[in-house]
């Protein structure tokens, strides 16, 4: 997985590329703490250059909610595409998160 943080006005956007998997959590706890650390008041992560996502990836989506929410900042995910779309709708996330 790689990742870019751009500011965005009083909010934060995250875009995720290539693939996310257990072996990347470490990189993103890494972003989860950078994305919130600058108070934004609301999170987007892109997800439209994700190709893939297993079952961790879920996980870490939560977490990265919990930390934003401790914060009163909503996430939203936007443009799932493929298998990372059908693994989001398949796990309810679009009833945790907003999914554009």
């Amino acid at each position: 997985m790689n990742y870019e943080l751009k500011a965005d006005g009083d909010g934060a956007t995250v875009v995720l590329r290539g693939d996310l998997t257990s072996a990347d959590r470490d990189a993103f706890e890494t972003m989860a703490e950078r994305a919130v650390a600058a108070n934004p008041r609301r999170l987007t992560v892109d997800l439209q250059k994700l190709g893939y996502m297993d079952s961790a990836g879920l996980g870490m989506f939560l977490t990265l909610r919990e930390k934003a929410e401790a914060k009163n900042c909503p996430v939203t995910l936007h443009g799932p595409t493929g298998e990372v779309r059908d693994l989001l709708l398949l796990a309810r996330f679009d009833t945790l998160f907003t999914v554009t």
